[in-house]
């Protein structure tokens, strides 16, 4: 997109010069001239090996828009142009509306969605949230086989009171990896890829609230506890629905905004004598 906005620059940007100005020009189409400052900010320090190959490839770029055009305007029917014409008008006032819109209604829009209104949502919505995938809350640990706190670390995770947390913290550097942010629902299978491949019938073992279970290979052993679960089809957690939530409220009021706007410009029209409906 970037770069469609680059070509139009140049296709526009170009114009007709005075002669002693000529000489500044690094090519020529017509009565319009390109200048190297055009395109100069196309071509960073990164590219210097390749400078005048990335310069050549958009003079000529630049010169195919034109020369087409040229041919546009000569074999296009005046229908045709007449058309198009409307076309560019028509998108430039939606692109206005648009703009002018978008910035007044996000002066004006809030933000700020409280928590009894996103549960009220959900409560009176809850049929359209459930999840299509299993979900659950849980942590792990991956520690060597002769780690010497084996036998605390597998207690304290289990149990997992704040002595617990505070313990398990301080040996973190023991571990290969773990995770033990389980307030946060995520995707079972996404739970799961963090440790060694498990069949689908062990999958659904572990799949259940309050399990705990180890896996060893030669090396590691992984501890796992899952707290809670929710299974696909089942209605969604608050909190894991939440930020979808708050965008839909948001949306609402995004929404409702722009149909006030809608309103009131007409009323502004009609009060203001700029707009009239002949009868």
């Amino acid at each position: 997109m970037k770069l469609i906005y680059f070509y139009l620059f140049l296709l526009f940007s170009a114009c007709s010069l005075p002669t002693n100005e000529e000489s500044d020009a690094v090519a020529r189409v017509g009565e319009k001239y390109l200048f190297s400052s055009d395109f100069q900010d196309q071509i960073g320090p990164r590219y210097n090996g390749d400078s005048l190959q990335i310069s050549n490839r958009l003079i000529d770029d630049w010169a195919e828009q034109l020369l087409y055009l040229k041919k546009a305007e000569i074999n296009l029917s005046s229908t045709e142009k007449k058309r198009l014409d409307e076309l560019v008008r028509t998108y430039r006032n939606d692109l206005y509306v648009k703009t002018y819109k978008d910035k007044a209604i996000q002066s004006l829009l809030d933000s700020v969605v409280e928590p009894q209104e996103i549960q009220d949502y959900f409560e009176q919505n809850k049929a359209n949230f459930r999840t299509n995938k299993d979900l659950l809350r849980g942590r792990y640990v991956r520690v060597r086989n002769e780690n010497y706190n084996l036998r605390t670390i597998r207690r304290s995770l289990r149990r997992f009171n704040d002595a617990d947390k505070v313990f398990l913290d301080s040996i973190a550097l023991q571990f290969t990896t773990y995770s033990m942010n389980d307030s946060i629902w995520v995707q079972a299978s996404q739970f799961f890829n963090r440790l060694p491949s498990i069949s689908e019938r062990r999958y659904k073992n572990f799949l259940k609230n309050n399990t705990f279970f180890d896996l060893q290979d030669s090396l590691e052993v992984y501890l796992v506890v899952v707290e809670e679960v929710v299974l696909r089809n089942d209605l969604a957690p608050l909190e894991y629905v939440m930020p979808t939530l708050k965008q839909i409220l948001i949306n609402k009021r995004k929404l409702e905004l722009m149909r006030q706007f809608d309103r009131e410009i007409i009323e502004e029209g009609l009060r203001q004598n700029t707009y009239e409906v002949y009868e």
